[in-house]
């Protein structure tokens, strides 16, 4: 007797990064469909239920056909199905970014006054840096006095930091600020 199936979201494959350098992924965008083909390389059950695109993945085609620059209500209207609605592709697009960026690091861009859906542009990575550093700066001098402090008095700051979650989070945002802070001390 087979094994009883799992419908649902433990059932789905594993999202892991494509190797795919940037040169090769720019060149691979130039394709109107790009996006639709490398989910479905190895994970189309991301984006098809059955035999039909699920809705993160009708909205995914949808954005393609639209040359991946849109709004909500445009692509709404461009639908064929009466069910796609503001709120479901605003949902999707949220689904299909969980999908993009741990498949490629990619991130499609929902700007909620305009309704405009788009991948991330150079506005988008100045708006979140300046977001960051606004929300940022006055915990950041107490974290650094706070562990000045600690590390002067014989503590361990790098154990204290591999250990905490957190510690893994400022981590990974180390890694993308550290050619800043390379080209900064030059």
């Amino acid at each position: 007797m087979p094994a009883k199936r799992i419908f649902g979201s433990d059932s789905k494959s594993e999202l892991l990064p494509f190797a795919i350098s940037p040169d090769e992924l720019i060149s691979r965008l130039q394709s109107k469909d790009a996006l639709q083909e490398l989910v479905l390389e190895g994970n189309r059950d991301h984006l098809i239920s059955g035999r039909a695109y699920n809705t993160a993945g009708y909205v995914l085609q949808l954005f393609e056909y639209r040359g991946r620059n849109t709004t909500v209500n445009e692509l709404v209207a461009s639908s064929e199905d009466p069910k796609l609605t503001d709120r479901s592709v605003v949902s999707s697009v949220n689904k299909l970014n969980e999908i993009l960026y741990k498949l490629l690091g990619l991130k499609i861009q929902y700007v909620k006054e305009s309704g405009e859906i788009r991948l991330v542009n150079q506005n988008d990575a100045i708006t979140a840096t300046n977001n960051l550093a606004k929300r940022f700066s006055k915990a950041a001098s107490e974290f650094v006095r706070t562990m000045d402090a600690f590390r002067a008095t014989g503590g361990d700051v790098s154990g204290v930091l591999a250990a905490s979650e957190a510690g893994r989070e400022m981590a990974s945002l180390g890694r993308v600020l550290g050619p800043v802070a390379e080209s900064v001390a030059a």
